[in-house]
């Protein structure tokens, strides 16, 4: 089975895309922040990660130049996911060695889901159209149905608090400028 690495300092974003790519088959680990992200990378050996850049204690940029840096972990597939969309970020991720840039606030969750099967499959075939929502394919590697996969992260977005206008408890390690992006999923 795929491993992917899902680093993300904001909770229910985590848990958003972590439900969503489980849907599609894959074996998901997380990570709250680079320092973390590091120690499972050696540890699990993803085939891939997905990674925020405004993080606490290692910022995505500074983990991806370890990673690329790193014997073990140099070869690793790395999508970086941030709320930072100037041309000079996506500059220094490309510069980096980051396999794909994206900007949270420009993508669905249906596009981070394509654009994880287009770099595990080393861009070989076309991403994967989104399916409408009167289709029920099921997964054969999960047993899921898509419809079943999307009501559950529907069902999580719906009941997340900063879905419903309530502030998220705050500890003085979040970025909450990731927070205020996640309610553009």
């Amino acid at each position: 089975m795929t491993k992917i690495l899902l680093v993300e300092d904001d909770s229910n974003l985590r848990e958003i895309y972590g439900i969503r790519l489980e849907a599609e088959g894959y074996n998901i680990f997380s990570a709250s922040d680079g320092e973390e992200a590091l120690a499972v990378a050696v540890r699990e050996h993803p085939d891939l990660i997905i990674t925020d850049v405004m993080m606490p204690k290692i910022s995505g940029f500074d983990m991806l130049d370890i990673l690329r840096s790193t014997p073990e972990t140099k070869n690793i597939k790395v999508i970086v996911m941030t709320a930072l969309s100037q041309d000079d970020d996506k500059q220094r991720g490309q510069s980096l060695g980051a396999d794909h840039y994206i900007v949270k606030s420009q993508v669905t969750l249906e596009d981070v889901v394509n654009v994880v099967k287009d770099v595990l499959n080393d861009g070989m075939t076309p991403p994967v159209s989104t399916t409408s929502s009167d289709s029920n394919t099921t997964d054969p590697q999960s047993g899921s149905s898509q419809n079943e996969a999307e009501q559950s992260v529907e069902d999580f977005v719906s009941n997340s608090p900063l879905m419903n206008g309530t502030p998220p408890s705050s500890t003085p390690s979040e970025n909450t400028s990731d927070n205020t992006q996640s309610t553009q999923l």
